[in-house]
């Protein structure tokens, strides 16, 4: 079977999110949301997204996603790529033809029997709030549960309505230790998650794990309890050889101090664990992007302007891991809405020898960020356009779309 794989998307309705979280994260200050760099040019408020029209057809389009469940979403992804919508963005890029067509999904020179879908689900589940700002408590929501199994009916209402569909699915089930007993994450382990050779049934039909340290993962805690949570997650993927996606660039939703989600979010935040566990298999995901000047290193930023070369110190500190262990990932989800980011990733690996550019190109991954890159771009397929106008070659593309994500989620 050949998968044409979007290794990092995202399906959810607004009752999914925790906006509590989110806006109890910045209550010290509007201000931190300059310093963060979510206002930034550079990440949500390009000049062409300022203008007013354009911002709010962006945030209109992004909530159209959230405001119908999640098996209407799916349909509506493969319709886009059928070619069933009209764009209303005359700078938009878009291919002559619709990528789903005879059956299959073509893209350069090649046709996919099956678009493999990975979606990300976020461990959205909170404590009680409590304390002097609120009137009301706020109760303590094991969202992940309801969560589950919505993707779950969202599945089987995509496959009832689109029964020769193209779209396989091979999500990843969230976890966020804080917010449950050792318990509890071991029990979402063993009922969800598919383990050796067993195929997907019942509940168990998640194949990796997805952690996103703004919302309070610590991949290495200094606290007894909390890192006895964490080493169990790392066992049981050990064991099993299940995949983890992280959360890894400076913005995102956050229910930390951006500080604080700064601090749990670089990629050298996991050199314990790769110390303890280094056969782990780890996307990082957005390639560590960093869009405030606050988190980048001056002496990277003037190389990158001379040499045209990716200029945030966390996407550095992917490759140094990627030399260091066999399993380090990083994938293009949301960065790879602006071209630039294409550019300059492939003017850096032309830079690298042979043998080490060998290396991280085998460790590449396409993903999209589906459906929050909306408020970059105006379509899913829009987003499939900007990676097929990129410098790779056509074998480059092809390991990226099937051959590393086909050894990153051990399906070779």
């Amino acid at each position: 079977m050949d998968y044409f794989f979007d290794q990092h998307f995202h399906l959810m309705d607004i009752s999914h999110p925790n906006l509590i979280s989110f806006f109890g994260s910045i209550e010290s200050g509007v201000a931190e949301l300059f310093t963060s760099g979510a206002l930034l040019p550079s990440y949500i408020l390009t000049p062409k997204t300022r203008r007013t029209h354009t911002l709010l057809s962006r945030i209109t389009n992004t909530l159209t996603t959230f405001a119908q469940p999640i098996g209407a979403t799916l349909l509506m992804m493969e319709d886009d790529l059928s070619g069933a919508y009209t764009s209303h963005d005359e700078e938009a890029l878009y291919p002559e033809n619709p990528y789903i067509r005879e059956g299959k999904l073509h893209f350069r020179n090649r046709s996919y029997d099956k678009v493999a879908l990975c979606p990300m689900l976020m461990d959205f589940s909170a404590s009680p709030t409590s304390g002097q700002s609120l009137y009301y408590p706020t109760p303590k929501k094991e969202k992940i549960l309801t969560y589950i199994d919505d993707t779950l009916q969202g599945f089987e209402h995509y496959r009832s309505h689109h029964p020769d569909g193209l779209f396989e699915f091979f999500p990843f089930v969230g976890i966020n230790p804080p917010m449950h007993s050792l318990s509890f994450i071991k029990e979402i382990l063993s009922t969800y998650v598919v383990t050796g050779k067993k195929k997907a049934r019942d509940k168990r039909r998640f194949y990796g794990i997805k952690v996103y340290p703004p919302l309070g993962y610590d991949p290495w805690p200094s606290d007894k309890e909390e890192r006895a949570k964490v080493v169990a997650i790392y066992e049981f993927c050990t064991e099993h050889s299940i995949p983890i996606m992280t959360h890894c660039d400076d913005q995102g939703f956050r229910g930390l101090t951006a500080k604080e989600a700064w601090r749990v979010s670089e990629p050298d935040a996991w050199r314990p664990v790769l110390a303890q566990f280094p056969m782990l298999a780890i996307d990082f995901a957005h390639f560590g992007w960093q869009y405030t000047p606050l988190q980048k290193n001056p002496i990277t930023v003037l190389t990158s302007l001379a040499n045209k070369v990716p200029d945030s110190s966390w996407f550095y500190q992917i490759i140094e891991l990627m030399k260091s262990y066999p399993n380090i990932y990083a994938d293009v989800s949301f960065s790879g809405a602006n071209i630039s980011f294409y550019n300059e990733l492939s003017t850096f690996l032309e830079s690298l020898d042979s043998e080490v550019r060998e290396t991280i190109s085998n460790r590449i991954l396409f993903g999209t960020d589906f459906s929050v890159n909306l408020m970059k771009v105006e379509s899913y397929t829009s987003y499939y356009r900007l990676f097929e106008t990129s410098p790779f070659d056509d074998e480059d593309v092809h390991r990226i779309v099937h051959t590393n994500p086909m050894r990153y989620m051990r399906m070779q």
